[in-house]
Formats: C-alpha cells, structure tokens, sequence
C-alpha cells in the first residue's frame, strides 16, 4: 500500500517550502503519494507535479477550502452504542465554518479557477482590513507588512502572515501570542472570512472532477454539521490528522466506513519535519484508482 500524506501546504499559502522543495523532502521520507493542499488556491499544483514526476512521487491536485455548513434541520443520533466524543453531536442554530480538502479535480477547470482567483483577492482584502484595525488598536500594521511575510509573492494571504508581521513590528512576542491576544476568534482585530457555502464547494469540486474530504474534523465537528455535508454529497474524511488521538481516528473511521465514505489522512505539513512520514491515509489506492 503507498505511503500517502494527503494534507501538505507550500509557500503558495502558509507553508515554509516552496512546491518543489516539499516533494523533494517527501521523497526523502519514504511518501509514494501527497497532495498539494494550499488554502484557497491550487497555484503551487504545477511545481509539485513536475517535482514528482521527477522523483518519482505521485503529486495529486488538491486545495483546502474554507467553507460555511447552513443547517435547515435538527442533527440526526449516532449509530446506537458509538462512542461519541464531546461536541460531535448536536451542535448549534444557524451555520458552522470548516474545512472541506479537495483532491483529484482537473486544476484547468474554468470554474474552480475563478472562485479560487476571487478567493485570493478576498483574502488580501481581509488581511488589510486587520491591519487597520490593529493600527486603530495601537499595534500599526499594513497590508504591505503582511504580503512581506507572505515567502511567495503570490501567496493566498491568511492570519499566519498576519501573526509574523506582528511578530516582525515588535507588536507580539511569538505568532501564537498574536492569535490569543489579537486576531484569534472574536479577538478585538479579528476579521471573519467570507462565506463560501459547503453545499456549493461539494459541487465545484465535483464539476471539476474531484471528490470533497472533511479536514480534520476532530471534537468539533457536529452531528447536525456532519449529516448535512453527507446530504450535500461529501465523499471523504480526513480521519488521520496530528490532532486526532487514536480514540479520534477510531471514532471517525467508524464513521466513515458505517456511512461508506472513503477515509484519508495527512500530516496538515507546514514545515514540521516531524509529522513527515506519520499521519498517512488508511487506503490512498483505493480512493485515487
């Protein structure tokens, strides 16, 4: 069975390598298969490919989409006896943000290009908007600062660069501290993302070829959450994830095998060399035969 890390991010979003550089390092520790799954953007797709091709690994497009989940109606139970784990069920009125991964999708398709260039620029346009607000908040910052701390020129912008900008203006001691003090969740310079509905991600990617995986679900998906992605046509779950503990990976394989979805895995790599070679999908062949 291939060695396959399904969840990997480059400079073309918030990783430390650039796309050929990160399937070089796969190579090095033992992944027949990864997937480029930058947020909000597929622009560092083509440098993998080529990387792989040349040494040997198999580089299979992918993306990670920040999506909203819209509920209409009340979650159903869990199959009788499974164990649940604390926030899985349940869940509140009204919408719940999350992370969809995208795989096998044609990177040409006209469509999936678009909303992602859209994305990107929103992107851009949200790290600016905090910017002004850790300004008025007495920590200046400019737009210009974050793009500076983006390694790709071209990078889909996210509050990791946020953070390291801060962190380079002497505002904030460590990226973390900049997240728990300024602009984590609710936190005074927090910015929300645009909502990019879930029922609509499941369909583009599947316009475009590709299957929809749930990332890293975890303790916090919901029931209600869950059963509307199914209804949706999800496909996948990343059952394997560092923040899953083996009681997590159990609950969700059992999850997605009693509903018949495939089950992948990844390292969510951002340059920790450690996590390379641990976090593998269950069955890589099976969902990309």
């Amino acid at each position: 069975m291939p060695a396959a890390d399904l969840h990997m991010h480059t400079t073309c979003s918030d990783g430390r390598l650039p796309p050929a550089a990160l399937v070089q390092k796969a190579a090095e520790y033992g992944l027949d298969v990864l997937a480029v799954t930058d947020h909000d953007t597929i622009d560092g797709v083509a440098e993998a490919q080529e990387a792989g091709r040349a040494c040997g690994v198999q580089v299979v497009p992918g993306v990670e989409l920040s999506v909203t989940v819209r509920h209409d109606r009340p979650s159903s139970a869990p199959p009788s006896g499974e164990e649940v784990p604390s926030g899985a069920d349940g869940g509140a009125e009204g919408s719940e943000e999350i992370h969809l991964l995208g795989y096998a999708f044609d990177p040409g398709h006209e469509g999936l290009r678009e909303h992602l260039a859209r994305f990107k620029e929103v992107r851009r346009e949200r790290a600016g908007r905090m910017a002004a607000r850790l300004t008025e908040l007495g920590h200046p910052l400019t737009l210009a600062d974050v793009e500076a701390q983006a390694a790709s020129g071209g990078a889909a912008l996210g509050r990791p660069h946020v953070a390291q900008a801060l962190v380079a203006a002497g505002h904030a001691p460590s990226a973390r501290a900049a997240f728990d003090r300024l602009i984590g969740d609710g936190k005074p310079a927090f910015v929300r993302k645009p909502r990019f509905d879930a029922a609509e991600a499941l369909a583009l990617l599947h316009d475009a070829g590709g299957i929809g995986a749930l990332a890293h679900p975890g303790e916090g998906t919901t029931g209600r959450t869950f059963r509307t992605l199914r209804e949706a046509g999800l496909d996948a779950v990343e059952v394997v994830h560092p923040s899953h503990d083996d009681r997590l990976t159990r609950y969700w394989r059992r999850r997605a095998a009693s509903c018949e979805l495939q089950q992948t895995g990844g390292s969510d790599y951002h340059g920790q060399d450690e996590h390379l070679g641990r976090y593998t999908a269950p069955d890589a062949g099976s969902i990309f035969d």
